[in-house]
């Protein structure tokens, strides 16, 4: 039993006849006659009575009719829904960043998104901080946001934003002195961080073990609200992107400092796997957040 016979049933049943079928199904009388045999042949038992050129209903026909109909309607269902994922309208974003800070922005963008394309889910996965490319890979998470370029072929990185990381420090230390700090400055300091491991981290990974610098202590906070009061308590700095941190300069008790001459910058990519049959929702999705990421965060946005 094929579909084209479940919607020879259905018709023949509606309009009475092959002739006022031929229609809604474009196929000669012959073909739909032929059909019609096959289909009796397989069940074994006729579909219609032929009463004055009219074709009615058997008991076994009406049983293949309710079928015919569910069924129809069920892959019309589907075929509806098949062309909403292909076209971004409908479909299930997973995903995660490697770094705590993308969540002052993050929900913006997704409220906005969500306003356009209301049928498609995001599930942000928090617990993924650690290699979430690797997620990405394992087909556990569908975006990741990174702040460095992926060298791996089955990763394909879009630019999102780049941003300047400035030293918090309490407004009476001694660094407010400086035009900017070195990675020397910080080795007798406690440094805040968000989150572990270190060597993912813009100061430690591009700054500090390079030039084998250890801290004295090192203190994980994940709340900036936390951070900032720690530091206005003069119990630690912390390296922190600019517009995470412009709110909180009205404080008098607060001030920054550039790291190194050169300033220190993280660039910001999107990571998807790199396919050509992307679902076009997650296309939809990277072209918002680079178009909106300027209104969530004042940053630097690539042309």
């Amino acid at each position: 039993m094929e579909i084209r016979h479940l919607r020879l049933i259905k018709e023949v049943a509606e309009k009475g006849s092959l002739t006022q079928a031929m229609d809604g199904l474009f196929l000669s009388q012959s073909a739909l006659s032929h059909q019609l045999k096959e289909v009796e042949k397989q069940l074994g038992t006729p579909m219609f009575h032929r009463l004055n050129k009219k074709l009615v209903l058997t008991g076994a026909g009406k049983i293949m009719l309710e079928a015919a109909e569910q069924i129809l309607a069920e892959l019309d269902k589907a075929t509806i829904a098949v062309k909403k994922h292909v076209g971004g309208d409908i479909g299930t974003i997973r995903l995660a960043t490697e770094c705590f800070t993308c969540y002052h922005w993050l929900p913006s963008l997704m409220i906005g998104f969500n306003r356009e394309f209301p049928n498609v889910e995001i599930e942000i996965h928090p617990e993924i901080s650690t290699d979430p490319v690797k997620k990405i890979l394992e087909g556990k998470l569908d975006l990741a946001i990174v702040s460095c370029e992926v060298e791996d072929p089955n990763i394909r990185c879009t630019q999102l934003f780049t941003d300047e990381l400035m030293a918090l420090v309490p407004a009476d230390h001694p660094w407010t002195a400086k035009k900017y700090v070195e990675a020397e400055d910080f080795a007798e300091e406690q440094v805040i961080v968000h989150s572990y491991p270190l060597h993912t981290i813009s100061l430690f990974k591009r700054l500090l073990i390079p030039n084998g610098i250890t801290p004295k202590k090192v203190i994980p906070i994940q709340i900036t609200e936390a951070i900032v009061e720690m530091v206005k308590a003069g119990m630690g700095v912390k390296v922190i992107a600019r517009w995470i941190i412009e709110p909180y300069l009205h404080d008098k008790r607060l001030s920054v400092v550039p790291v190194t001459r050169e300033g220190l910058s993280r660039e910001w990519y999107v990571a998807t796997l790199n396919r050509p049959e992307s679902p076009q929702y997650l296309e939809n999705f990277k072209a918002h957040m680079k178009c909106n990421i300027k209104g969530a965060c004042k940053v630097s946005v690539p042309s």
